[in-house]
């Protein structure tokens, strides 16, 4: 087989563009400390890259989704709170105002004390999170209660608010505002604003009997209430904490998993990268002395 100047030449342009190649790539991985930055480099490692990337995106959302559950819960437990001390200040209240020697002004005045006392569980029935109404169910941009008591949210499943914490695992981090303070327009409601609606008109008639025989029974009621849905809020901030833990743990691990499988060992890769320039630099002087003068270089 006759070989010619074209085929040498060829050959050397060949082996250089191979080396230049290697060399590109491991130039790719010192600029990137990956081992592959794109398919084509390894698609089995790509495919498994691109598998595990998606992963911590997803533990990415169910972390934000856990923390704005903490929040969402320790907002409703702090309102909840509050509410409880206002429900306790009535009943001493309510004490004072079922004494029957009290003077029906003093009455009176505890009256319009449980009527601030109202104002203020309103205001606090509509406390809002981050713009969005924490008692309204689905319904978080408008208020969920009017002065009066009156419930506008929505209820029941209708009403749930659901976030996802982990992998086809859902928590529901509110609670229904009807079940917490009751509804003053509902048939047979006996929630909070009734209950305080109650006292304060037997206050203002005098009936201190109702006062002392119905409205304190009532306000230890709903007060026990809301002490058993702090309660229940305690055991959802708990389940998500242990949900923090165990997302921490997986995301620990799907990290050293992707280290391992994607990143480089830059020593190793620094000194590949030393050798195949020599190579190259060899390749380069070599191919310039291989390919020999023809006949056209001699003709003048």
């Amino acid at each position: 087989m006759r070989v010619t100047n074209k085929m040498i030449a060829q050959t050397v342009l060949n082996n250089l563009a191979a080396n230049l190649n290697r060399l590109q790539k491991l130039q790719d991985q010192m600029s990137s400390l990956h081992v592959v930055s794109k398919t084509s480099d390894d698609p089995m490692i790509a495919t498994r890259v691109v598998t595990l990337n998606s992963v911590l995106k997803q533990h990415d959302q169910y972390e934000q989704n856990i923390s704005d559950a903490k929040n969402w819960i320790e907002t409703t437990e702090s309102t909840l709170g509050n509410v409880t001390d206002a429900l306790q200040r009535a009943r001493e209240q309510a004490v004072y105002g079922a004494n029957g020697t009290l003077d029906q002004t003093s009455r009176e005045a505890i009256a319009q004390e449980i009527d601030n006392i109202f104002d203020n569980i309103v205001q606090l029935a509509n406390t809002n999170f981050a713009g969005r109404y924490i008692f309204g169910g689905t319904k978080t941009t408008t208020k969920p209660f009017e002065s009066d008591g009156e419930y506008k949210g929505n209820e029941g499943k209708e009403g749930e608010l659901k976030w996802e914490i982990s992998q086809k695992v859902e928590m529901i981090v509110n609670i229904d505002g009807k079940k917490v303070f009751g509804d003053t327009s509902a048939a047979g409601d006996n929630g909070i604003f009734t209950v305080l609606n109650n006292l304060r008109a037997h206050l203002r008639s005098g009936d201190t009997q109702a006062v002392s025989n119905t409205d304190l029974g009532e306000l230890d009621r709903v007060i026990n209430g809301i002490l058993n849905l702090r309660a229940s809020l305690g055991a959802k901030a708990n389940r998500l904490e242990t949900a923090t833990s165990q997302s921490g743990g997986e995301r620990t691990n799907y990290e050293a998993l992707l280290s391992k499988l994607n990143d480089v060992d830059l020593a190793k890769v620094v000194t590949d990268f030393s050798m195949q320039e020599n190579v190259y630099q060899a390749a380069l002087s070599t191919g310039a002395r291989i390919i020999l003068p023809s006949l056209v270089n001699f003709l003048t």
